[in-house]
């Protein structure tokens, strides 16, 4: 690989990943029957998420430590929405070096607890990654803390680029990697650990459509900050990606793409479902671009990377139940009975006669568009398919009973 901002090469990724051996998991490339099938490739899903600290980050942090550890410094910092940080501590720890983790103020609860249980010190501060990198800078700044970079420093990448010799060591004949994008340093670690040696294999990144800073500053031929919107996915949430990573992407990876909070959720909850796989916004990214449409890789052997699985469970119940309703097993209806004792069980035992789970029931008697006679009854209920919830509205119907759904 030639020379950009940095000396870096397939050799300093092995160098990395024989130092990490004792150190890390070899995580499993998991072969998954559904999205093959979905798709018309031949799927093989890198499980990251289930990795030491739940994530990659640790390979890149670990190796950036044991590196930093030969200066003998007498402390760390770092800056992290969370799995860095984790991975950052966890290094720490390992290596007896004080750190301090600057999290964003709306950090999930999982991930602080996670971060602090590792022994490092928590500082909340900005409302993004960014501000938070700023604060982590300053305090660097003022003592004697060395600064742990997530993704723009060439250890970092090296760290990370162990994932892609795990790929190929383990799998023949691979075709494509489809790997998430916040700051960059994953993809560009995976650029140089194959890029070198095994040029035909395609490197795709997939970023979240409310957060493409590298597909925008691909696009601008320069470094570009983009507008702060939210995302669901927080571990890809970078504005402004590393001058390092930016370099490598710009040279080396084939295609990048970009995918809504929706169809992220939409892949965490297949992934549940299908593959007992439990994955956070980010590591659900590289899912949602295979099965976008954007991509076309029938008949291609492709491996999509599962990057993390620290996924706060608030977020992780709203997405379960939003991907039910989706699919049309969790289903509302409001339906207008006569307020008489029995009618209640009548339209009960009608659902219960398909099968379906009752959630809720509320009943309203005082609404004023109701008349003095009727009720309106909200019943929230669960079915075991779409096709099931359909038999049922049928058999509803057919007993003489009117309901609108709610959406």
């Amino acid at each position: 690989m030639s020379k950009f901002l940095i000396d870096l090469s397939t050799k300093d990724v092995r160098k990395a990943k024989e130092a990490l051996s004792t150190v890390i998991k070899e995580t499993p490339l998991d072969y998954s029957n559904t999205l093959s099938m979905l798709t018309g490739s031949d799927v093989y899903l890198k499980l990251e998420n289930l990795q030491k600290t739940g994530s990659f980050k640790v390979r890149g942090a670990y190796w950036k430590m044991l590196n930093v550890n030969k200066s003998t410094p007498s402390s760390v910092i770092a800056a992290s929405a969370g799995n860095h940080g984790q991975g950052t501590a966890y290094a720490a720890s390992q290596l007896d070096i004080p750190c301090t983790i600057v999290m964003p103020e709306n950090a999930s609860t999982a991930k602080v607890a996670a971060t602090s249980g590792y022994g490092a010190s928590i500082l909340l501060s900005g409302l993004n990654y960014d501000q938070s990198y700023s604060a982590a800078q300053s305090i660097a700044q003022k003592t004697s803390a060395t600064m742990i970079h997530p993704f723009d420093d060439p250890y970092v990448i090296a760290g990370q680029g162990t994932i892609g010799l795990e790929i190929i060591e383990s799998l023949e004949n691979v075709d494509v990697i489809i790997a998430a994008i916040g700051g960059g340093g994953l993809i560009s670690g995976l650029c140089v650990a194959l890029k070198e040696k095994y040029p035909d294999i395609k490197i795709i990144g997939v970023q979240s459509s409310n957060s493409a800073s590298m597909i925008e500053s691909k696009k601008n031929r320069k470094l570009t900050t983009v507008p702060n919107r939210f995302t669901i996915a927080d571990g890809i949430d970078v504005k402004t990606p590393g001058k390092l990573t930016f370099e490598i992407v710009k040279k080396y990876v084939d295609k990048m793409i970009t995918v809504t909070d929706v169809e992220i959720a939409e892949a965490m909850f297949l992934l549940l479902e299908r593959g007992r796989i439990v994955s956070e916004p980010a590591g659900a990214a590289p899912v949602a671009g295979l099965l976008s449409g954007k991509l076309s890789l029938k008949g291609k052997r492709v491996v999509p990377i599962v990057c993390g699985g620290n996924v706060d469970m608030s977020l992780m119940n709203k997405l379960v139940t939003r991907g039910l309703i989706s699919a049309g097993r969790i289903v509302r209806l409001i339906i207008g009975l006569k307020d008489t004792p029995g009618a209640l069980k009548e339209v009960l035992d009608v659902i219960g006669s398909r099968n379906a789970n009752i959630l809720d029931v509320q009943v309203d008697r005082f609404h004023r568009k109701i008349g003095l006679g009727p009720v309106e009854v909200l019943i929230a209920m669960e079915t075991k398919s779409s096709e099931n919830t359909k038999e049922m509205l049928k058999s509803l119907k057919q007993q003489g009973f009117t309901y609108r759904i709610v959406e």
